[in-house]
């Protein structure tokens, strides 16, 4: 094999044996390296297949701002899942996987930890994708010496569930649909532009998924007060708080799910970073 491209000191991409672009991931594999240039196989520490061109956008994005060291957890535990429970996931993990750890374990630094309001639910449906999530803590303590919560083993459960249904089901159209109509509400009335191979977008869009799911299994966060938050929100992002609570009063009217002040203030948060992204 030889360089394509180089990402970084740290990534290239190459050609497989049937053409395709793949992601070499290693130590110094780029570095001093030239596009041409006959890849060390010993120095390749990981690789993957990105086909979409968008997510090759939102990978090299992951590159520029998420430790390296984080990169290598993520495809561990990727590694993992896929070795011990046989599982075959969309190439979409290897991007909402690293950028859930990352912002977990930085989260966790400063002492913010999202409680998991279903995670008696995940254990119970999802015990292999939970356990993947347990490892996750594992790989992270080893790694940095931090011991995270099973919340976000629960969190990290519910990536690898959501990237392992690649079927389009029916409950996956309606949660599609679902998902659109909030998307055009929420642009029509922020009026903004997005970059939709940008992660602020892709993070906003993982979030209208998993709030698209629970709408449809009625899944509810237990409400942890949150009112000084909501007033935080109101004074800095009035225009994000207010697409917020036309979003959830949508759903309650459509779909007969009433929103919590918890989920207005994930969602409104979401819109502020993708706002000044």
């Amino acid at each position: 094999m030889v360089i394509k491209q180089i990402l970084n000191t740290n990534a290239v991409i190459s050609n497989d044996e049937n053409g395709q672009d793949v992601l070499l991931l290693g130590s110094g594999l780029g570095f001093k390296s030239r596009n041409g240039d006959v890849i060390d196989q010993e120095r390749v520490e990981k690789q993957f297949i990105l086909k979409d061109k968008n997510h090759k956008s939102q990978f090299r994005e992951i590159l520029d701002t998420v430790p390296q060291e984080y990169i290598m957890v993520a495809e561990d535990v990727i590694d993992y899942a896929v070795q011990v429970y046989d599982m075959t996931l969309n190439e979409t993990i290897h991007i909402s996987l690293v950028d859930h750890i990352y912002h977990a374990v930085e989260n966790f630094k400063q002492g913010f930890v999202v409680p998991n309001s279903i995670l008696h639910d995940i254990i119970r449906f999802y015990p292999d994708e939970y356990k993947v999530g347990q490892k996750m803590l594992d790989l992270i303590e080893a790694k940095f010496d931090y011991r995270l919560s099973n919340d976000e083993a629960g969190f990290v459960a519910m990536h690898f569930v959501t990237a392992r249904h690649n079927q389009i089901s029916g409950n996956a159209k309606k949660m599609i649909v679902m998902v659109s109509e909030l998307n055009d509400l929420i642009l029509s009335e922020l009026n903004f532009q997005v970059k939709e191979d940008s992660l602020p977008y892709y993070r906003y869009m993982t979030h209208l998924k998993f709030f698209a799911q629970r709408v449809m299994t009625k899944y509810y966060y237990k409400e942890h007060g949150g009112a000084r938050m909501l007033e935080e929100l109101l004074r800095n992002y009035p225009d994000e708080y207010h697409c917020s609570q036309k979003v959830c009063k949508y759903i309650e009217d459509k779909y007969h799910y009433k929103a919590g002040h918890d989920e207005l203030i994930y969602l409104a948060v979401h819109l502020s970073q993708l706002k000044n992204s």
